[in-house]
């Protein structure tokens, strides 16, 4: 049985994600498609704009045969450590191919990967971000830029595989039609970034329907995408009722910016929303990507050691499957030393999944779906 992975958001999922597993189908018609799914937090520091489970059901209509959730401690992260958490999960399922969007789908990412693996340093220049200094460095080593968002995820791609050691062969696709950040919907085209359509969708605009498949797009046409606005009394509540100590001991909150997030957050009036806040904090050292990975910290309480814990103690959590999909976790659970979550009861969320269950708690405040006890995974023939 040839295993073919995906990391992904689906938020939601529309037609550029449609297309890549139309492509895959091409490329392996007989494949068996594994996606691992970032759970109702995402990689850049926001939450998602309709659960997991909904996202799901979406993938799962559309041809994907199992859904893994991705960890909260590993969708949190820079691409590196993201790609790392990703990859981990997707070698553990035994995939054989990694399939992937780029910008540029003609680069070698693994030879990429062999030349920036020497990379090292802080890079702590406090007139640059990590970001755009990581980004020079690469260009260095690489000998041209590799600067935009879905090729970086592939480099992370294949720089995680390298680490771990794992025989996964990544099969890049070009992307088409919209760029990553494309912040508008084209009536020439029917796919469009996913900012473009949530942006769309927040808006009640009539023509976001025609960028989703007809199936996702029922899924979720009564509903209300969720955004920072809707945790935003939450997270303002975190922030004012806690001390500098109590925040600095917040998941990658250091370097003094407890101070920085208070002070600005009482400098502005009660008016104010999250993006307000976000702007106010913003320095040229910290993206504004790295302050929302910070937010979601702070929402959900997160430490450092409950980080350092899901690295080092890994699980698999399936949320979809359909026939081909059960196959694979049934053979899985001959192999793997992983705890396979397969329903989430109290010894679990006790000893496994706190986190995770914890973020699902705080997501519940604002969606009021239930989403993690005593469910099970969404199966689908």
């Amino acid at each position: 049985m040839t295993v073919v992975g995906i990391i992904a958001e689906f938020n939601p999922f529309h037609n550029g994600h449609l297309y890549l597993l139309q492509q895959i189908k091409k490329k392996f018609p007989q494949a068996t498609i594994v996606v691992v799914m970032s759970g109702n937090f995402l990689e850049r520091g926001e939450p998602a704009c309709i659960d997991k489970w909904i996202r799901t059901k979406q993938a799962m209509l559309a041809g994907v045969d199992l859904v893994v959730e991705l960890p909260v401690a590993y969708c949190i992260q820079p691409a590196d450590r993201f790609a790392w958490g990703a990859i981990k999960i997707l070698n553990e399922l035994k995939i054989d191919y990694l399939c992937f969007g780029a910008e540029h789908a003609q680069f070698d990412f693994s030879q990429m990967a062999q030349k920036v693996a020497g990379i090292h340093g802080n890079f702590q220049k406090f007139n640059e971000s990590y970001a755009a200094a990581y980004q020079r460095v690469v260009t260095e080593k690489v000998g041209h830029p590799v600067d935009q968002p879905n090729d970086l995820l592939g480099l992370a791609y294949a720089k995680a595989c390298q680490q771990l050691a794992a025989k996964i062969q990544l099969v890049p696709i070009q992307r088409v039609a919209a760029a990553y950040h494309d912040q508008d919907l084209n009536p020439r085209q029917k796919i469009a970034s996913a900012t473009a359509i949530r942006k769309a969708w927040q808006q009640a605009d009539q023509q976001v329907s025609n960028y989703l498949p007809p199936g996702s797009w029922r899924i979720i046409e009564e509903q209300k995408p969720l955004t920072w606005d809707d945790f935003w009394p939450w997270l303002r509540y975190r922030i004012f009722s806690s001390t500098p100590l109590q925040l600095k001991t917040v998941y990658d909150v250091a370097e003094g910016l407890e101070y920085r997030l208070q002070q600005q957050l009482l400098g502005l009036p009660m008016t104010a929303s999250f993006d307000d806040w976000i702007k106010a904090v913003k320095t040229k050292r910290y993206t504004y990507t790295h302050l929302s990975r910070v937010a979601v910290s702070i929402l959900l309480q997160l430490k450092q050691t409950e980080v350092e814990r899901q690295f080092k103690q890994p699980y698999l959590r399936p949320l979809g499957f359909n026939a081909r999909g059960q196959q694979v976790l049934h053979q899985l659970k001959k192999q793997t030393t992983w705890p396979v979550i397969v329903k989430v009861g109290q010894e679990e969320v006790k000893k496994i999944i706190e986190v995770d269950y914890r973020a699902g708690k705080v997501y519940e405040l604002a969606s009021h779906r239930p989403q993690d006890l005593k469910r099970s995974p969404m199966i689908i023939n």
